[in-house]
């Protein structure tokens, strides 16, 4: 049996008796201090929704204040399928009739249908897409999809995809521009060998083919046109000494010189060979002979370019039958021009025939001199060339390049069977109020009207009426910000009530009741509501002018007829009520501004309830430090009892044992 004090054993709860002691020392400072915390929240909290509630108002006021409510625009559309617009401060109100002509598109471009197992290169494709260019090089044995991937992963492409699309009898390649605009067309040149597979990539419009095939044709009329009186003493020279040179043995050279006097010195005729002469009667036969230009330019039909048609007239018969012929090869010819004029026009048939003739005996003279010599043609042509003077030579080499030239173009014309087009790159166009025509290079057109961005989105069809874009001042936005701060002003005053007052019910204060910082907000507000503006308007100096009232309740109402003659009649008005430095909405921001400001009353006592916060979070500190030390204590004086026990027991057991 146990003789020690009850409860003195080895098996005591020390650790729940320590526990007991340190909670009943810690409990009634703990419970200040929690009492404290609670309330500090509840007031840090408390003034939180009343600035919030205030700096909604005062929101709104700037907006007011700044005069940016009363600025805006509003903007209908009768036809939103067609035409959209937005607009700004600076628009004009009005009415406006919108035609949209034409939309912006991208170009793009096509290839005929290619063979499944086509291949191309080696060459380059040369890209560009308006101003900007890029080059692709394209390896020997290239697949379609090769080029595809070099076009859309080169690194200098400015905006230029690539697709495949595949028809129903094969591929065909299509080539687009990203942006679209008459400024952002797709041109693409081909540099690879004749026959290669790649030449069908490249693009040009029959315009340009037909301008390349004239701009040869041009070269050959300027360099027949009449001579400068320099020129002609040089051609003279050379006509004379071509005569000499059909009196000598060598028949076949005098001839060449003979057609290139002909061409320079008609008198020099008379002298020239039989041949010659036979030569150059059938050549200006042939170029005197009219060619419409249905049947002298290749590809020609009734859709080509209107520019082309225009620029080869019929003219009125009333001149001789040759100045008639040549007129209507002559662009922009009128029945009134000069006979004179018509004999030195050179036309492009007679241009060709007469480098035919030029070069037509001096073909003659290099064939006799291959025969003669055993020279190849290059060989026999440098021959023949180097016994003519330098100016003659020169003039022939000119002569032979051209002749090169115009075949060329004209081989390339006949021999096209590049890229086709398949959507126009062009700009949007629209009609504004049916005299004023507008275009972008995009389907938005900026300040079309001053102030005011259209977004096109359909043609307008042409048995419809024009779409309409009324822009008027934005009464109903106006309406609603006064309706927003009226609901602004009820929503602080219920807080306020709230967050001051007394639950008559249950008579439960609000945290800030009896709190002079809600009295005071509620008074500087209410003081600003019944204030008249003196730089208002007479009939606009309260906001009982608008049908702002206030309730027995404490709150605000609207009468919405008064406040709608208002927005009706005297919209322009409202901003010298609101606005300015003087105006409501300056000083209803003042007042919120004193009590929500940095140095404002509500934002002074949320900072003393940080502070008082941050001390009570040092006393709580402070207390659970003297809480622990207690307990580690009381702990040590606990396990020492526990331990002398432990051994009074012990030698009490040896006693009664020794005693037997």
């Amino acid at each position: 049996m146990s003789l020690g004090p009850i409860g003195m054993n080895s098996g005591m709860d020390i650790n729940s008796m320590v526990s007991k002691i340190v909670e009943a020392e810690r409990l009634p400072k703990q419970q200040r201090i929690n009492n404290e915390q609670t309330k500090i929240d509840s007031n840090i909290s408390a003034y939180g929704r009343l600035r919030e509630s205030l700096d909604t108002m005062r929101n709104l006021m700037t907006n007011f204040r700044q005069e940016k409510a009363f600025a805006a625009r509003r903007v209908e559309t009768s036809n939103d399928g067609v035409v959209s617009a937005t607009a700004t401060t600076e628009a004009i109100a009005g009415r406006y009739a919108i035609d949209v002509l034409q939309l912006a598109q991208s170009h793009k471009v096509a290839s005929d249908v290619l063979p499944e197992d086509a291949k191309f290169g080696p060459g380059k494709l040369q890209i560009s897409m308006g101003e900007r260019n890029f080059t692709v090089d394209v390896r020997n044995n290239s697949r379609l999809i090769d080029i595809v991937r070099g076009i859309n992963n080169s690194n200098s492409n400015p905006g230029v995809r690539a697709s495949v699309i595949n028809d129903m009898q094969g591929p065909r390649l299509i080539v687009a521009a990203n942006l679209p605009g008459e400024d952002n067309q797709v041109g693409i040149r081909v540099d690879a060998a004749k026959g290669d597979n790649l030449n069908r990539f490249e693009y040009k419009t029959l315009e340009q083919r037909v301008r390349d095939l004239e701009k040869a044709r041009n070269q050959a009329q300027e360099l027949l046109a009449p001579l400068s009186p320099e020129e002609q003493k040089v051609a003279d020279e050379i006509a004379n000494r071509n005569v000499e040179a059909a009196k000598s043995a060598d028949q076949e050279l005098a001839s060449s010189a003979e057609q290139a006097a002909l061409q320079t010195d008609p008198t020099a005729g008379s002298e020239m060979s039989e041949s010659a002469l036979a030569a150059a009667a059938k050549a200006g036969t042939e170029a005197n002979r009219y060619l419409k230009p249905e049947e002298r330019i290749p590809g020609w039909t009734e859709t080509a370019s209107g520019t082309l048609l225009d620029s080869y007239q019929e003219p009125e018969p009333e001149l001789d039958e040759k100045a008639l012929e040549k007129s209507q090869q002559v662009p922009g010819w009128t029945n009134t021009a000069s006979g004179t004029l018509t004999d030195s026009y050179v036309t492009p048939q007679e241009a060709q025939q007469a480098l035919e003739v030029q070069l037509e005996a001096e073909r003659d003279a290099i064939n006799r001199a291959i025969k003669a010599g055993d020279l190849t043609e290059e060989e026999a042509k440098q021959a023949v060339r180097a016994q003519l003077p330098e100016e003659q030579r020169a003039y022939l080499e000119r002569v032979d390049k051209t002749k090169q030239d115009l075949d060329s173009a004209q081989d390339a014309f006949d021999a096209y069977q590049g890229m086709i087009q398949v959507q126009a790159g062009q700009n949007s166009e629209v009609m504004l109020d049916g005299i004023a025509k507008l275009s972008s290079n995009n389907n938005v057109i900026e300040d079309a009207i001053e102030g005011v961005n259209l977004t096109l989105k359909g043609k307008t069809d042409p048995n419809q009426p024009a779409s309409e874009i009324d822009v008027e001042y934005d009464r109903e936005g106006v309406r609603q910000d006064i309706e927003q701060f009226v609901a602004a002003y009820n929503q602080f005053h219920q807080v306020a009530k709230e967050l001051g007052g007394v639950d008559p019910r249950t008579g439960a204060a609000g945290p800030l009741a009896g709190d002079s910082v809600v009295r005071s907000a509620e008074s500087r507000l209410k003081t600003v509501l019944s204030t008249s503006i003196d730089t208002a308007p007479p009939d606009l100096k309260s906001l009982t002018e608008f049908g702002i009232t206030t309730t027995r309740r404490g709150d605000l109402e609207i009468n919405y007829n008064m406040l709608n003659k208002q927005l009706n009649n005297n919209f322009t008005k409202m901003a010298d009520f609101f606005g300015g430095n003087q105006g409501f909405a300056k000083q209803v921001e003042d007042a919120i501004q004193s009590m929500t400001g940095v140095t404002g009353s509500i934002r002074t006592r949320e900072r003393s309830m940080v502070e008082r916060n941050h001390r009570l979070q040092d006393e709580q500190a402070n207390l659970d430090r003297r809480m622990e030390s207690i307990e580690q204590r009381t702990h040590a004086k606990f396990s020492a009892m526990q331990d002398a026990t432990s051994k009074m027991q012990s030698q009490l057991a040896g006693m009664m044992n020794a005693l037997g």
